[in-house]
């Protein structure tokens, strides 16, 4: 089956800018398709500008899906079929280059017609982006030389070993330097496009495409790729549905007799079973989970200080800026002030 992606501008016409309005030149967005590429880099980041067209009222991204050959199988098995590489007489605004397999890598940079299209675009383009292990074509092309960057955790170290130019960035979900665009593994390419959307159209924009793709949180670039619930349910698979029921009761009075009896355990068994499973007490793992999701409330900007605690079940303030400064190493003002920048968390819905 190959799926024709060919160019999808939202059925608009015209490009948007908040401050002109529409115009008649929308962001020309190039996502590179290759053989043995990763699915969702690539028709993540395209939704969210597809979503972006219809809630801006018109052409604001004008994405097309563009490869050295016509049909590239991905690695979820999928065919999709590329437009042919863009002429220098249509510049490319902004350049997606998902990541993929070792093979697959290695062939984009074994093509040398396909290398010099990308020498050409990366000059060209107004943002280069990469997604997950995208960021070793464009290290090997020498265009991260002297930045900052990341990519997938499973292959940081191996991007900073070959390319020690590189300032890597090892708990971002994506990095901005200049024009240069690097996110993490896989679904961070969502992240980091919501921030382009934000970046061109404004957040009320992104809030509304991140809440028509049902995503819980619009995440910053400074949070970290690794999320507390989820390590937690991996390291404790059999009591992996105590973090799904506690996660929504942060706020709340939550005491071990409570969490005990969601389990159908008696208190004893759960503590022990707990301690098996997480290597924490039931009272630390509540802990732990409030505090991680403090840190994406304080990326937030319109939530107050006082609000976070509250949100995550602490009634005095000044034993959760403890508490928070002792998990993380920094007060929860400092904390947002390194880390909410002006592309806020804003929790959806």
């Amino acid at each position: 089956m190959v799926i024709d992606t060919g160019s999808m501008d939202g059925g608009g016409v015209g490009g948007y800018d908040k401050d002109m309005g529409k115009t008649a030149n929308p962001r020309r967005v190039a996502i590179l398709l290759y053989g043995n590429m990763q699915l969702l880099d690539a028709a993540g980041p395209a939704d969210v500008f597809g979503q972006a067209n219809r809630r801006a009222g018109g052409g604001a991204y004008d994405v097309m899906f563009v490869g050295p050959r016509r049909t590239v199988p991905t690695i979820a098995g999928l065919t999709l079929a590329a437009m042919p590489l863009p002429g220098a007489r249509r510049p490319v605004h902004t350049l997606i280059v998902p990541g993929g397999r070792r093979r697959g890598l290695r062939a984009v940079l074994d093509d040398k017609r396909l290398m010099r299209w990308m020498e050409r675009s990366v000059d060209t383009a107004q943002r280069v982006v990469s997604i997950c292990t995208g960021a070793f074509i464009l290290a090997a092309m020498g265009a991260l030389n002297g930045r900052r960057a990341t990519t997938h955790w499973g292959w940081l170290d191996v991007l900073a070993t070959r390319f020690p130019d590189i300032r890597v960035e090892r708990e971002a979900l994506f990095v901005e330097d200049g024009r240069i665009w690097t996110s993490a593994g896989v679904a961070s390419g969502v992240d980091l496009a919501l921030a382009l959307v934000a970046r061109d159209l404004g957040h009320d924009v992104a809030l509304q495409v991140a809440r028509d793709l049902v995503l819980h949180l619009v995440r910053p670039g400074g949070q970290s790729q690794f999320a507390e619930p989820l390590a937690l349910q991996s390291r404790g698979p059999d009591l992996g549905r105590l973090i799904a029921w506690l996660t929504p009761r942060l706020d709340h009075a939550v005491s071990v007799a409570h969490m005990a009896s969601a389990m159908g355990m008696s208190e004893r068994s759960f503590h022990r079973r707990c301690m098996t499973a997480f290597g924490l007490a039931p009272g630390r793992l509540l802990a732990a989970l409030r505090l991680d999701h403090a840190r994406a409330l304080l990326c937030d900007r319109t939530v107050s200080v006082q609000a976070v605690a509250a949100r995550c079940g602490f009634n005095d303030p000044a034993a959760f800026s403890t508490a928070f400064a002792r998990r993380f190493g920094a007060s929860p003002t400092s904390f947002r002030r390194a880390f909410a920048g002006g592309n806020p968390a804003i929790p959806i819905g």
